[in-house]
C-alpha cells in the first residue's frame, strides 16, 4: 500500500532534492521509512542536531542551485531548526523544511507555525492526506520563486495514512518548467543543468577566467536566472547518477506568486523617472526581461558610466554574470570587488579584483569604493549599504532581478535596472565606450598590486615558536587542489579567508554571509561533501567555533567514514589560538588598546588527540616551519582529515589596525566593533 508519505518522498526526489538532512522522531517515523526505500527517493543523512541539519540543507542549497531540504520532529527541536534556517533565509538560499505536526491539532495552528512564521517565505500546516499535494506544490513555489525557506508541516498521521487516488500519479516537475517558459525536460538550457535519477545535479563552476586572457564571450547560459548559491555554468561531470528526466528549475518560473518578491525572468515592474538626485541625475527606474529591453533605460546607464571612473561590485544574485561582469570592467576600465557571498564568482587572478567588499573586508576594495566617481552594483542584493560613498559624492547604477533587491534606499539617486541580471548587462555592454584616459585603471591595478603583496608579507611573518594565522591560509591557497570548496566560519578564520585565500576558476567558497552564524563551517563541509563527492572539501574553522557544535558533526563524518574514505581530501582546518579571537580584536580595536589581554577564552583541548579518538585520521602542526608539509600531508590523503595549527592569537586583523580617517573610523566599522563586548 501506497502512503502519503511515499508519495511525498517521490516528490522531494522529483523537485531535486538530492538529501533530506535531519534528526528522527516518531511524528517524522514514516517519511524516514520512506526516504529508506531505495535510489528512488532522496538519500535521509541523519546530523547530530537539527540546527546542523538546516545549515547543511542551506549549504547544499548554495553550492547546488537546487532546493536544500531539512526534517525535524515536534517540539523543542523546532526552537533548534530555527537558527539553521535563519542562515537559510539571510543569505537567500531556498529551502525545504518539513516538520513533524503536534497529534492535536490546535485552532490557528500549532506552536510550530508560530515559530516558523517569522523565517519562512510561507509556511503550511496540513491538515489531511488529501491536501498534501497542493501544499507541497505551495511550498516548493515558495521556496524557489522567493529564494528563501518553506516550511511545510505535517502530522504523522498524515504521513502514514494511504495516499488518496488524487495523490497516486507521479507528480510533474514539467508544471514548474511550464512555469519558467522552459520547454526543454532535460534542463540542458536551464541554470542548474541536468538532474539525474539519484536527484544530483551539475554543480556551476566560477566562469572560465583569467588575468592573461579574456572572456570568449558570456558565461553560462545567456537566460540563467541563478538560485543563491548557483554560478552558471554546469560542469562537465555530474556528481553522482545518471541524466533523467526532471525540468530546470529557478526563480524564473515562479513568478506571479502571492507573496513573491519577484521573478527574475518576470516583465519586472516599470518605474518612472523621479526627481533629480544630488548627484545630478534623474533617479530612473527601468525593467528589463529577457524577451525584450528598455532601450532608453539602458542607454542612460551607459551614459553615467561613461561620464566617470567606473568600480563594479557585483553581489550574489549577479554571479550567472561573471562573464559579462568582466567584459564591463574591461570596456570601462574599472576595479571590481564582490560580496562576501559572491567571493568565488570570480578568479583572484584578475589584476583588477581587489577582494572582498565588506565592513570588516578587503582594504583595497575599500579604497576603491572611497575613491570612485561612478559605481556599478550587479545583483549586489547582499551588500551593506553603509559601504556605498555618501549620497553625492558618487553616481550609482544598479542591476536587480527586482526593485527589492537593490541594496540602495528607496530615495537614493541612482540609475536602477531591473530584470534578468545577466540580460540586463548583455543588454548595456554594446553600449559602454571607455575613454581614452586609463589613468583610474592603472590606479586600480597598483592598489590591488600592493593590496596582494602586503598581504604576503604579512603571511610570512611569525614570532616566537607560534604559527601565523594568515600562513594557514597562505599556505593553503599555494597548494589549493583544482574545484575545491572552501568553507570558513565567522571568527578570524574569515578574515584570513578574505584576506589571503587565492580562488582560481572552478573553485567554490561557503560561509554564513549576512547572520554570520558562528559554527557553520563544519556542517557546511559535511553537506559540500555529499553534495560534491568528486571534489576536495576544506573547511576552516575556528576552535571556538569548533567547540560550538562543529565536534558534533565530526561524529556525523565518522559514521560514514566507510563511504568518505576513499574521495578526494574533506579536510577540517582548526585554528587552535584558545580564544575567541574575533572578539577579542573587535573589543582591542573598540578601545584603540592592542594590549588588551585576550578575553574570550576558549577551553584548551587536544583537538588532533580528539579526531583520533573519535576514529578519524588527524594531524597537528604548532612549528611555523612546517605548515606547508602539513598542508601538503593533508591535501595527499584521501577521505576525512582534521587538520589542527596552534597558532598565534595575537596576529591582528587588517581591520583591527586600519588607520582611521581623520581619527573617525569608517561608519560600517564602527557600527560593527559597537557590538563588541
Amino acid at each position: 500500500m501506497v502512503k502519503v508519505s511515499d508519495r511525498l518522498a517521490a516528490w522531494l526526489r522529483d523537485v531535486g532534492v538530492g538529501r533530506v538532512y535531519g534528526v528522527p522522531g516518531l511524528a517524522v517515523d514514516p517519511l524516514l521509512r520512506a526516504l529508506g526505500g531505495g535510489p528512488g527517493v532522496p538519500e535521509f543523512v541523519q546530523a547530530r542536531g537539527v540546527e546542523s541539519a538546516a545549515l547543511m540543507a542551506c549549504a547544499e542549497a548554495k553550492l547546488t542551485g537546487r532546493p536544500g531540504c531539512c526534517l525535524a520532529p515536534p517540539g523543542a527541536d523546532v526552537l533548534r531548526l530555527l537558527g539553521g534556517l535563519y542562515d537559510a533565509a539571510a543569505d537567500r538560499a531556498p529551502v525545504l523544511a518539513l516538520v513533524g505536526a503536534d497529534p492535536v491539532p490546535r485552532r490557528g495552528g500549532g506552536p510550530a507555525v508560530r515559530h516558523l512564521a517569522a523565517v519562512c517565505v510561507y509556511c503550511e500546516e496540513v491538515s489531511g492526506p488529501e491536501l498534501v499535494g497542493d501544499a507541497f506544490d505551495r511550498v516548493v513555489r515558495a521556496a524557489l520563486g522567493d529564494r528563501g525557506v518553506a516550511s511545510l508541516i505535517l502530522p504523522r498521521e498524515t504521513l502514514a495514512a494511504p495516499a488518496p487516488p488524487a495523490l497516486s500519479g507521479p507528480y510533474r516537475p514539467s508544471d514548474f518548467a511550464e512555469l519558467s517558459g522552459s520547454s526543454d525536460p532535460s534542463g540542458s538550457s536551464g541554470p542548474s543543468g541536468s538532474w539525474g535519477s539519484t536527484g544530483a545535479t551539475e554543480l556551476s563552476d566560477a566562469p572560465e577566467l583569467s588575468a592573461s586572457s579574456g572572456p570568449s564571450g558570456s558565461w553560462g547560459p545567456s537566460g540563467s536566472r541563478g538560485l543563491s548559491g548557483s554560478s552558471g555554468q554546469p560542469d562537465s561531470s555530474e556528481l553522482s547518477g545518471s541524466p533523467g528526466p526532471s525540468g530546470p528549475w529557478g526563480p524564473s518560473g515562479f513568478s506571479g506568486l502571492p507573496g513573491s518578491s519577484g521573478s527574475p525572468g518576470s516583465s519586472g515592474r516599470s518605474g518612472s523617472s523621479g526627481s533629480v538626485g544630488s548627484s545630478g541625475f534623474r533617479l530612473r527606474s527601468v525593467s528589463v526581461g529577457p524577451s525584450g529591453v528598455a532601450v532608453d533605460g539602458v542607454r542612460r546607464a551607459a551614459e553615467v558610466l561613461g561620464g566617470g571612473r567606473a568600480v563594479v561590485v557585483i553581489g550574489n544574485a549577479g554571479r550567472a554574470a561573471s562573464g559579462q561582469v568582466v567584459r564591463a570592467a574591461r570596456l570601462l576600465g574599472a576595479g571590481v570587488a564582490t560580496t562576501a557571498l559572491a567571493r568565488d564568482a570570480l578568479p583572484d587572478d584578475l589584476p583588477y579584483l581587489a577582494g572582498v567588499a565588506g565592513p570588516l573586508g578587503s582594504e583595497a576594495a575599500a579604497a576603491l569604493l572611497r575613491d570612485c566617481d561612478t559605481l556599478l552594483l550587479v545583483g549586489a542584493e547582499d551588500l551593506d549599504p553603509a559601504l556605498l560613498p555618501a549620497p553625492g559624492r558618487c553616481r550609482i547604477v544598479t542591476v536587480d532581478h527586482t526593485p527589492d533587491d537593490c541594496p540602495l534606499a528607496p530615495d537614493a539617486p541612482a540609475v536602477r535596472v531591473n530584470g534578468d541580471v545577466t540580460a540586463c548587462l548583455e543588454a548595456l555592454l554594446p553600449l559602454l565606450r571607455g575613454g581614452p584616459d586609463r589613468g583610474w585603471a592603472v590606479r586600480v591595478e597598483r592598489t590591488v598590486r600592493a593590496w596582494r603583496a602586503a598581504g604576503e608579507t604579512r603571511a610570512h611573518r611569525y614570532f616566537g615558536t607560534s604559527v601565523n594565522p594568515r600562513s594557514v591560509v597562505a599556505e593553503l591557497s599555494e597548494r589549493l587542489p583544482e574545484r575545491a570548496v572552501v568553507t570558513t566560519d565567522s571568527g578570524t578564520a574569515l578574515d584570513w579567508w578574505t584576506r589571503h585565500l587565492r580562488l582560481r576558476t572552478g573553485m567554490r567558497s561557503l560561509l554564513s554571509g549576512h547572520l554570520q552564524l558562528p559554527g557553520a563551517a563544519v556542517p557546511y563541509a559535511v553537506a559540500a561533501r555529499f553534495a560534491a563527492p568528486d571534489r576536495p572539501v576544506i573547511a576552516l574553522v575556528g576552535d571556538g567555533a569548533l567547540q560550538g557544535g562543529g565536534l558534533n558533526e565530526l561524529i556525523t563524518v565518522r559514521r560514514h567514514l566507510d563511504r568518505l574514505a576513499g574521495l578526494p581530501p574533506l579536510v577540517f582546518c582548526v585554528f587552535n589560538n584558545g580564544d575567541l579571537n574575533r572578539l577579542t580584536w573587535q573589543r582591542r580595536a573598540a578601545e584603540g588598546d592592542p594590549l588588551i589581554p585576550l578575553s574570550a577564552e576558549v577551553p584548551a583541548l587536544p583537538y588532533a588527540r580528539w579526531a583520533r579518538l573519535a576514529g578519524l585520521p588527524a594531524v597537528r602542526c604548532d612549528r611555523p616551519r612546517h605548515v606547508g608539509s602539513a598542508w601538503d600531508d593533508a591535501l595527499g590523503r584521501r577521505g576525512p582529515l582534521l587538520l589542527e595549527f596552534v597558532v598565534d592569537g595575537e596576529t591582528p586583523p587588517d581591520w583591527a589596525t586600519a588607520p582611521a580617517t581623520n581619527g573617525i573610523r569608517p561608519k560600517a566599522v564602527t557600527r560593527l566593533l559597537g557590538t563588541a563586548g
